[in-house]
């Protein structure tokens, strides 16, 4: 039988789900999670008590789903935060979403790719809390097919994904200056796909560091995300209150930074999960342009939110900061709607242009 290779971060092989330990368990989130055929043939079959429980709880019109409580709740949650379908049949029996959840996959020729997503509590955890270089891990697996592209294309996008990997954990290069030679970088590269040139990689990646500045092209894309699709009902109110404080606020980044040395290899490690998540998407769109312009985006915006927790509270744990990306993660990544809004907003908007997302770095 032929195979392929799954790469992983080193780190995808630490994750387990911590299950009642968790504070923000995605089974009370509201999602409705979708039953795949197999595991629709298996709850069928199962008989007794919990059998027909399980047949109760199922919506079987169209795409089978589980009927969620009024608050979002799974209905096989039970009070001590465990499943009682993993309980009652194994961790076999779970769905493939449930089984598989925050894990995500890409799939190329001879490839496939994968990490866990920062919707997760522990995900974020052990992504936030990496010391280390990024590195990765291949194993081999069965095959799996994968839609046809430019094998050229992808090949040369892994190397520059490699490069952005690389200069983001470059220590002779301020965070700020890492930002804003990514942008330019990106930039070049998607003008290189226009003209059909993308063979020369040899762009320089120089240290451009400036004083601090105040920009206000932070707070329009903070504006803008309260425009989009919401998950949690606090998150409007909690962004709504970042923004009314943010003249006072952005002013202390400078204090706030030197006042948390840890922050910027938590905003690294995100960075660099946002590169690996999504760059490679562009081997099937040409667009890297948004690619690079999530990243930044979605760091700024989580930088700007722990400076908020830190002038708050007076402090900055990494529980905190694992609360703040997980949240941020659950409202704009998990929804497709807001990931193509973002994306759009890269050519669209003025605020997004990379010219104002230099501004905030």
């Amino acid at each position: 039988m032929k195979n392929m290779k799954l790469r992983a971060p080193k780190y995808f092989k630490d994750f387990q789900c911590i299950a009642d330990k968790c504070k923000n368990s995605c089974c009370s989130a509201g999602w409705e999670i979708d039953i795949d055929n197999n595991s629709v043939k298996l709850y069928n079959k199962t008989n007794g008590e919990f059998g027909q429980k399980l047949k109760r709880n199922i919506d079987f019109n169209g795409q089978p789903h589980f009927k969620l409580k009024k608050n979002g709740t799974c209905p096989f949650l039970t009070k001590d935060k465990l499943c009682e379908i993993y309980i009652n049949l194994g961790s076999n029996s779970l769905c493939h979403i449930c089984k598989e959840h925050p894990r995500y996959y890409e799939w190329f020729e001879g490839i496939k790719e994968c990490g866990i997503g920062l919707c997760c509590e522990e995900a974020a955890r052990i992504i936030l809390s990496q010391n280390q270089n990024f590195s990765t891990y291949e194993t081999e697996i069965p095959y799996e097919s994968v839609e046809k592209y430019d094998n050229t294309l992808h090949e040369n996008l892994t190397i520059i994904r490699k490069k952005i990997i690389a200069h983001i954990e470059n220590p002779e290069i301020s965070f700020n200056s890492k930002m804003k030679n990514i942008i330019s970088y990106g930039n070049s590269i998607q003008q290189k796909i226009y003209d059909n040139s993308l063979t020369s990689l040899e762009i320089e990646l120089e240290n451009t560091d400036t004083n601090f500045k105040y920009s206000d092209s932070l707070k329009n894309i903070l504006k803008f995300l309260l425009n989009l699709e919401t998950c949690n009902k606090d998150w409007i109110p909690y962004l709504e209150r970042c923004i009314n404080l943010y003249d006072d606020n952005y002013i202390r980044l400078p204090e706030f930074i030197s006042a948390n040395p840890k922050v910027n290899k938590y905003l690294e490690n995100i960075a660099t999960y946002f590169i690996w998540r999504y760059f490679l998407k562009a081997t099937f769109d040409e667009d890297v342009l948004s690619k690079i312009g999530l990243m930044t985006i979605s760091v700024s915006v989580i930088r700007y939110l722990f400076l908020c927790e830190w002038i708050e509270s007076g402090n900055l744990s990494l529980d905190s900061c694992i609360n703040i990306v997980r949240t941020f993660s659950e409202e704009i990544e998990y929804s497709e709607e807001n990931l193509a809004e973002l994306c759009d907003a890269c050519y669209e908007s003025q605020d997004f242009s990379s010219k104002k997302l230099k501004e905030i770095f």
